[in-house]
Order: C-alpha cells, then structure tokens, then sequence
C-alpha cells in the first residue's frame, strides 16, 4: 500500500500522466487517488502543471509567409528600422571620444601622484600654492 510521501515523491518524479509511471506504481497510485481526496488534488494539480508545461514548450507555428518576410528583409527585424551609420552619427561619435580622452588626459595630468586627501583637497580648495608633498610654498 502506497502512502502519501510515496505517492507524492512518485508524483514529483514521474509527473501528472500516469502512463509514465511503473506499472506496480501505476496501479498503486490509482488505489490511493480512488480512496483519498487529498492524493486526488494532488494528482490533478500535477495534472494541471503537465498541461501548462506542454503548452508552454510547444513550438510556435512557422508558415512559408513568415519565413519570406524574414528573409526579404535583411537587416531588420520585426520591421525595426537598422542604424546605418551616417556622416553626422560618425562626427558625433568621433567628437565624444576626442572629449573623453581630452578629459582624461588633464585628469591624469592634474591630478596629484600623491592620492591623500591632503593633497586632494588642497588642489581643490586652496587658493594657494600648495606643494603636493604637503607643505606650502
């Protein structure tokens, strides 16, 4: 006689569609799912999860129409329109990079070698001259 742990692992294991299980399983399930109310809710929600796994695994229908519309169009997908690179997308793009390596350029060359918040914070509050090692001029 099949308990309820043992039909519940066998449920985990072998899924909602009983023709999958052992045979001696098989028969033994069917026993306890006739006399116990909650084995039967359990088995129809298992039931239930089989049905919406095979639905959601089920392949999308591909016709002859779809694949012409994807082949037809090179370069795009979905009717997206693709970026082609223009004159203007290429100085805009070449004018970010020069400002970026600009700006990292003066941060390399201004910042001090000596990374302590002394000598940080007198680069950027003091008015004076202020020797990076620490003292002032």
């Amino acid at each position: 006689m099949m308990t309820r742990d043992q039909f519940n692992a066998a449920l985990d294991r072998h899924g909602g569609d009983l023709s999958r299980w052992p045979a001696q399983l098989r028969q033994e399930a069917e026993t306890l799912i006739a006399g116990d109310a909650g084995a039967a809710a359990e088995f129809a929600r298992a039931e239930r999860l089989d049905a919406l796994l095979a639905e959601a695994t089920a392949p999308s229908p591909v016709d002859a129409a779809l694949i012409g519309r994807i082949v037809s169009r090179p370069g795009t997908a979905h009717g997206e329109a693709v970026l082609r690179p223009t004159r203007r997308l290429i100085g805009l793009a070449s004018a970010a990079m020069a400002a970026t390596l600009v700006v990292g350029f003066i941060a390399g060359a201004v910042l001090p070698a000596d990374q302590s918040s002394d000598a940080i914070a007198a680069l950027l509050f003091s008015g004076a001259d202020v020797d990076i090692g620490g003292g002032l001029l």
